[in-house]
C-alpha cells in the first residue's frame, strides 16, 4: 500500500501539467484525476491522449478519478434531457479512467432539502445509474458514491447500495466531511467501509464546518480511529491511499505537497500496523 494525492490541489482548472511534474518530483506515484470536477467539461480523445502521455512522461499512474456532477447536465436532474447528458457526461469519466489505468470513478449523490424534489432526484439519479451499470461492467470501471457534509447524502447513499449491487456501486469515504458532521456519521462509514470502500479522500479540518481539505494531523479528525476503519475494510491492499488536499497559502506549493508525503506515510504506516494487528 501507497499513496495517492488529487491533481487539484492548487486549482480544478487550467492546465494541470505543471502540478503533475511537482507532484511527481516530491515522490508521488498514483494520482486521483480531479481536474474539472465540479463542471459540464466533456473531455475528447485529444486531450485524454496528451494526459495519458504526460503520466507516462512523469512515471505517475492513474489511482482513480473525480468525476463530475455536472452544472446543467446532472446525472439525477429533474430536467430529462439534462439528465440524459450528465449520463453522457458521467460515461465520458468512465471510459477516460478506463483508457488511462484506473478502475474507480468517484462520483457526488445530491443533496436536496425539498421532500417532493428528493424523491424525483432519487428516481432520476436511480434511473441513471441502471444505465451506467453496463458500461461499467463493460469497461471495468467501478462508480464510487462520496459522502458529503450532509447527513442526507449518507442516507442517499444507503438507499442505493440497497437497490444495486456491489459489482459496479461503492463507497469514496471522504474523512474531512465525516469530521464536519455528527458523531453517528463516522458510524455510517464504518458501515459502509466494511463491504463498499473502493474509493478514499483522506483529508483534515477543524470540525467546525468549513471543508478545509487539509493535510491530515492539521486539524480534529481522529486518525486512530479512521485508520483503524480502513484497515479491517473491504478497500483492496493493492490499492494506493489517496489524500484530496488543498493547498493553503501560508506554505509554498512544494513545500505543502513535501508535507502532505510526510503526514500521508504515517497513516500508511498506521493502517498497515492495523492490519497486523487483526492477522494476529
Amino acid at each position: 500500500m501507497c499513496l495517492s494525492i488529487n491533481t487539484d490541489i492548487f486549482s480544478s482548472r487550467g492546465n494541470p501539467f505543471p502540478i503533475l511534474k511537482q507532484i511527481a518530483e516530491k515522490g508521488f506515484k498514483y494520482i486521483q484525476w480531479s481536474h474539472h470536477y465540479g463542471t459540464d467539461f466533456y473531455y475528447n480523445k485529444s486531450e485524454i491522449k496528451e494526459i495519458k502521455n504526460r503520466l507516462d512522461e512523469y512515471g505517475l499512474i492513474l489511482n482513480d478519478l473525480h468525476a463530475t456532477i455536472g452544472v446543467e447536465k446532472r446525472w439525477f436532474s429533474e430536467t430529462e434531457y439534462q439528465r440524459k447528458a450528465g449520463v453522457e457526461l458521467v460515461k465520458n469519466r468512465i471510459e477516460m479512467t478506463a483508457e488511462l489505468g484506473g478502475d474507480v470513478i468517484v462520483l457526488h449523490p445530491f443533496n436536496t432539502p425539498d421532500p417532493d424534489l428528493y424523491d424525483i432526484h432519487y428516481k432520476q439519479g436511480k434511473k441513471s445509474l441502471n444505465e451506467l451499470k453496463e458500461v461499467c461492467l463493460n469497461t471495468g470501471v467501478k462508480i464510487a458514491l462520496e459522502n458529503l457534509t450532509s447527513m442526507q447524502t449518507l442516507t442517499t447513499i444507503e438507499k442505493y447500495f440497497d437497490n444495486f449491487k456491489d459489482n459496479f456501486l461503492g463507497f469514496c469515504w471522504d474523512t474531512g466531511h465525516t469530521n464536519n458532521l455528527e458523531p453517528e456519521a463516522i458510524d455510517y462509514a464504518d458501515k459502509f467501509t466494511s463491504e463498499r470502500l473502493i474509493a478514499l479522500h483522506i483529508n483534515d479540518n477543524m470540525g467546525d464546518g468549513r471543508d478545509l481539505h487539509g493535510i491530515p494531523f492539521s486539524g480534529t479528525a481522529d486518525w486512530k480511529k479512521i485508520t483503524k476503519i480502513i484497515s479491517k475494510s473491504s478497500y483492496s491492499v493493492k490499492k494506493p491511499l489517496t489524500l484530496e488536499v488543498e493547498h493553503g497559502e501560508e506554505k509554498t506549493l512544494d513545500e505543502f505537497i513535501k508535507i502532505a508525503m510526510e503526514k500521508g506515510l504515517i497513516i500508511n504506516k498506521m493502517v498497515k500496523n492495523h492490519r497486523k494487528q487483526h492477522s494476529l
